[in-house]
């Protein structure tokens, strides 16, 4: 039982099954701004809930694939992701650094691969591990070596979920088919490694960056003083961070936040709320301390960013 309609008018903005509707519809300004769609704010933690009734694993099991060159770089990820709410974080990273990791947390599940290095040999052992994740992040701390590349290109073909591509594993994604749904979070000079463009005015460069992700058909999330979070449909813009998150590290927490939000949200809407709890936690550290910040000085701070002043 519905109305009729002859004519419909509703405001701001075209609302879900109209197109369907046999009337004429009226799309009525009531002041809202195109600011006030694009750029993330408070309001997007709104999607943010944890059910009182819940259960280990409700809100996301996740597997970061890292280290080797480094380890610090996973480590971090992995912190980020526990601090953003994943229930389990899994890391598979080289045997030989798997002890270092397992080292920066208790809570972290560390599975070592052998050698020191990401190699094709071992994309079965990762497929099998990513079975359970319900999202999985590669490229902190992987480097680039030929077979290590070749291997995230491997990997990709076969891994049908969610995954989340960080740092030098980014490097395999324009010639790498998949039917995973990615969430690509690059630096400028990243993206144009990737083959994309970019600009000093951040509407210009999110412009390029929507083009740029229409043509991968996937998401990106392009870091800067601007954040450009698009699919190539939907773009969202963060202002959130400061100087100070220029030091090495912050983007390996941020992957570890995009990696546990996207486990139970859409792409857009994990790396909207990602690079805004990022750039927040970095805003309270400096507040707090200056610049001279470690990227550590960040896990803490993501709880208080997305749930602070906020009833539980």
């Amino acid at each position: 039982a519905a109305v009729d309609a002859d004519h419909v008018v509703t405001f701001h903005d075209m609302k879900p099954g109209l197109a369907d509707v046999d009337a004429a519809v009226t799309v009525a300004d009531i002041g809202i701004p195109d600011a006030a769609e694009t750029f993330v704010g408070p309001g997007d933690l709104r999607v943010l809930s944890r059910d009182p009734m819940a259960h280990k694993g409700d809100f996301g099991e996740v597997l970061v694939i890292g280290g080797g060159p480094y380890t610090g770089a996973p480590a971090l990820s992995a912190q980020a992701a526990m601090r953003a709410g994943a229930d389990l974080v899994r890391v598979a990273c080289p045997a030989s650094v798997a002890d270092t990791v397992q080292g920066y947390e208790e809570g972290l599940i560390v599975r070592g691969f052998a050698g020191e290095l990401l190699r094709p040999s071992h994309v079965d052992q990762l497929l099998d591990a990513a079975v359970d994740a319900d999202c999985v992040l590669m490229g902190p701390g992987l480097g680039r070596a030929e077979g290590t590349l070749t291997a995230v290109g491997e990997f990709l073909a076969e891994y049908d979920g969610r995954a989340v591509v960080d740092a030098d594993a980014l490097r395999a994604i324009p010639s790498a088919g998949t039917d995973a749904d990615l969430l690509c979070t690059p630096h400028q000079g990243e993206l144009v490694a990737m083959g994309g463009q970019t600009d000093d005015d951040w509407e210009t460069r999110a412009d390029l960056v929507a083009d740029f992700a229409a043509d991968l058909e996937q998401t990106l999330l392009v870091k800067g003083a601007y954040d450009v979070v698009t699919d190539g449909e939907t773009t969202r813009v963060n202002r959130t961070g400061n100087p100070g998150m220029t030091v090495g590290g912050t983007g390996d927490v941020l992957a570890g936040i995009c990696v546990a939000l996207m486990s139970t949200h859409d792409p857009v809407t994990a790396g909207s709320v990602a690079a805004y709890v990022n750039g927040l936690a970095g805003d309270a550290v400096v507040a707090e301390q200056g610049y001279g910040i470690f990227a550590s000085d960040l896990l803490s701070e993501i709880p208080h960013a997305m749930w602070g002043g906020r009833d539980v």
